[in-house]
């Protein structure tokens, strides 16, 4: 399959991206530099900087010069990106709850009527890019790029990593249903109870779990595929 000729990597990085979290690219299964190349009709540079970004990601690990493979994501590993973004997002929501305008409200229902569509499909990526802009809404309001930043990277894993496709609807909906939640707080200006729940709903591992060890691999399943 042919890729356009500007920014290779790029579409390098979303075209293995979007293979990983669709399956088409298993966890454990090896990513051939040369052979990628060859098959996109390309040169090994922008394969080889695609998975380099992948691979600061955490998403591929490097088993020698040009050879990866593509890791899982563990509950664990999942439970400890959940206790950061419970502990930066609602410290964050905290201090900006009261700068959300009508217009700000606004767009969060345009993003959250786009994540329950992606949610009634399953589609993970569609969710992970529409989940993206709702919380940087909040985020963005600190003015605080090191923030942004971190808490990008952070969610952006959930949504980059191979899952379980038969348990992503549920976990989805609920996401879906919780941003409702979230609007309806802010919309009636109840900053505290906004605050808290973002720590110790929308971010609890606890209350996500049983969605969560059906859609992402246990650590001992995944240490084996290595």
């Amino acid at each position: 399959m042919p890729v356009r000729t500007d920014s290779l990597a790029d579409q390098v990085y979303l075209l293995l991206r979007d293979a990983i979290v669709g399956g088409q690219l298993r966890p454990g299964e090896r990513v051939l530099e040369k052979k990628l190349a060859a098959d996109l009709g390309i040169s090994r540079t922008p394969v080889r900087e695609a998975l380099l970004r992948l691979q600061v990601e955490g998403t591929v690990v490097c088993k020698s010069r040009s050879s990866y493979k593509v890791r899982a994501l563990t509950v664990e590993e999942v439970r400890v990106i959940y206790e950061t973004l419970g502990i930066l997002e609602s410290a964050a929501v905290g201090r900006v709850a009261h700068r959300i305008t009508p217009s700000d409200l606004d767009l969060l229902r345009q993003y959250n009527r786009k994540m329950e569509a992606a949610a009634a499909k399953g589609d993970f990526v569609v969710f992970g890019t529409w989940n993206r802009n709702f919380h940087n809404v909040f985020v963005s309001k600190m003015n605080n790029q090191t923030l942004s930043s971190v808490c990008d990277a952070m969610r952006a894993r959930l949504y980059t990593f191979p899952v379980q496709t038969h348990a992503l609807r549920d976990y989805l909906r609920k996401a879906a249903r919780e941003h409702a939640e979230i609007i309806r707080l802010a919309k009636a200006r109840k900053f505290a109870r906004l605050h808290k729940y973002f720590q110790t709903v929308h971010w609890s591992y606890e209350k996500d779990r049983p969605y969560l060890e059906t859609a992402f691999y246990e650590a001992g399943r995944a240490a084996l595929i290595f």
